[in-house]
């Protein structure tokens, strides 16, 4: 059995669209005003533009091959197993958490009217017994609505997306006709008074950059669209376009309905009543509280919707994982509904597991924006592969020094993280190639792929030596900016030369 070809344009946009608004804009707009001032403002317009530079990428090579987890597959086809390994085991681990953390940032908000669901924990809100249990009814709803198939699953989400979308709109408005203070743009030391790094640092450590990253479901979903030549470019590009209009206003009107209470000890130190849920506790501030009501709905369905879509999409690419040998052949399975039921039940279990490690919402993005964005490099040095004139190059090249900066930006102390991460990848990967029947079907091909090591080790020695996330200052801010572009030309180009041949002339 295989996919069926039953998405269409608005159903594909819907669902990048509902990839993508989730919890990001009931916190990120409060970190980010506490890391950046009312510069975040430039953050999210930023971070959407890069988004948008890499995203191309991912068009382009999904037009060409619109085929299922393309970010698990791309690299596997372009530059053999060793590279397809090392991305898509990051890539899938953070992926396979992305439901995991919407779940968590319901949960949080929904404290501040089911204060069990959460207990206090060494200065910290961590889940309550009674918040695991809910965690875990939760996300088996979401596998539930999955394993009825994709039909199921887009009807479910066009209602979630316009819910999704209605609320923080309205949001915006009454922040703006209620209490907007156009002071506060300018009067606690200015419109960058953390300074212009500040500005970087909001793109992964306020959850920025998570809250553009979701357009993966078109991706992943590409085998199942019905006229993917015109309905994955509408989708992705549709759908970042609409969020940098949206986020922008909401953290506009955020910085301009704060009271001056919030500010006194300055934007670091931010903080009102009910900021646990921010914009819940605003509302309550200025006396709206019938909009809290519906807040909380959105609160719930917001980040649930995001959480359903990708575990449809996280889905397809244990599936892919499944063609690519890296997991066995049970999780290919579909059942009647044409739905990867063992590899999204393998989720499941993973993604309820990454609950016990992160007591809240901003410890688990800072993580996941790197291993994420690592993934992300699939796109651009997978599609230099299939295409090598000029444009294409140049195109792939910048998205490929953008995906860098985002990594190196989310600091020394989350990338030392990955770097475990990856490393337990191979040990994984080690232990698999010692049974005789998978290595008799993986030739892993490490002379086409060897680049990956000093890649990663690369990127670990500049942010230890870089200004961001407790790195060691040795390198700069401002001189990092060189120091990576020349780290990626290298590594582009020796990248470049061992792409495989054999297999991209097939396609």
């Amino acid at each position: 059995m295989t996919f069926k070809r039953s998405i269409n344009k608005s159903a594909l946009l819907a669902t990048a669209i509902g990839g993508i608004v989730g919890s990001g804009w009931l916190f990120g707009p409060f970190y980010a005003a506490r890391i950046a001032g009312p510069a975040a403002i430039i953050s999210w317009i930023l971070a959407g533009l890069l988004m948008i530079i890499i995203a191309f990428t991912f068009v382009i090579l999904t037009r060409s091959l619109p085929i299922a987890g393309g970010t698990v597959r791309f690299f596997q086809l372009t530059h053999g197993h060793f590279v397809g390994f090392s991305f898509s085991w990051i890539a899938w681990l953070a992926w396979v958490s992305v439901t995991p953390i919407e779940t968590l940032a319901l949960l949080q908000y929904a404290t501040n009217y089911m204060p069990f669901l959460m207990k206090s924990a060494t200065h910290t809100k961590v889940l309550s017994l009674y918040g695991y249990l809910v965690a875990i009814v939760l996300m088996v709803i979401m596998y539930t609505i999955n394993v009825k198939g994709i039909k199921w699953l887009t009807k479910t989400n066009f209602f979630i997306v316009i819910l999704k979308l209605a609320i923080p709109i309205v949001a915006v408005l009454i922040l703006f006709s209620t209490n907007f203070n156009v002071s506060n743009f300018y009067s606690y030391h200015g419109f960058t008074p953390m300074g212009i790094q500040s500005i970087l640092t909001a793109l992964p450590i306020a959850g920025v950059i998570y809250s553009f990253i979701g357009f993966n479901p078109a991706v992943q979903l590409a085998a199942e669209v019905k006229d993917p030549k015109t309905a994955i470019p509408f989708a992705i590009i549709g759908s970042l376009l609409i969020c940098i209009v949206l986020y922008t206003a909401i953290q506009i009107a955020f910085i301009g309905a704060l009271h001056v209470g919030a500010l006194q000890h300055g934007w670091q130190k931010l903080s009102f009543v009910g900021d646990a849920g921010p914009f819940a506790g605003m509302m309550i501030g200025l006396g709206m509280i019938w909009f809290v009501k519906l807040l909380y709905f959105d609160a719930v369905i917001s980040p649930f919707g995001t959480a359903l879509v990708q575990a449809a999409a996280t889905g397809r690419m244990t599936y892919a994982m499944s063609q690519n040998h890296y997991f066995p052949n049970y999780f290919m399975r579909l059942n009647k509904h044409h739905a990867p039921i063992k590899a999204m039940l393998l989720n499941l279990i993973v993604g309820l597991l990454f609950l016990l490690p992160f007591p809240n919402w901003q410890k688990m993005v800072g993580f996941l924006v790197s291993c994420l964005v690592f993934g992300y490099v699939v796109g651009p040095m997978s599609l230099i592969a299939i295409r090598k004139d000029k444009k294409t190059t140049l195109l792939c090249l910048v998205a490929f020094y953008i995906c860098n900066l985002i990594i190196y930006w989310t600091g020394w102390s989350v990338i030392a993280k990955v770097s475990i991460a990856f490393a337990i990848g191979y040990l994984l990967l080690i232990a698999y190639m010692s049974i005789p029947s998978i290595r008799a079907k993986l030739n892993l091909d490490i002379k086409k792929g060897w680049w990956v090591i000093p890649y990663i080790v690369g990127l670990v020695l500049i942010s230890y030596c870089g200004s961001f996330g407790g790195g060691m200052n040795i390198i700069k801010f401002g001189w990092d900016f060189a120091v990576i572009i020349i780290f990626t030309i290298i590594i582009f180009y020796i990248a470049k030369s061992t792409v495989n041949i054999t297999t991209i002339s097939a396609l």
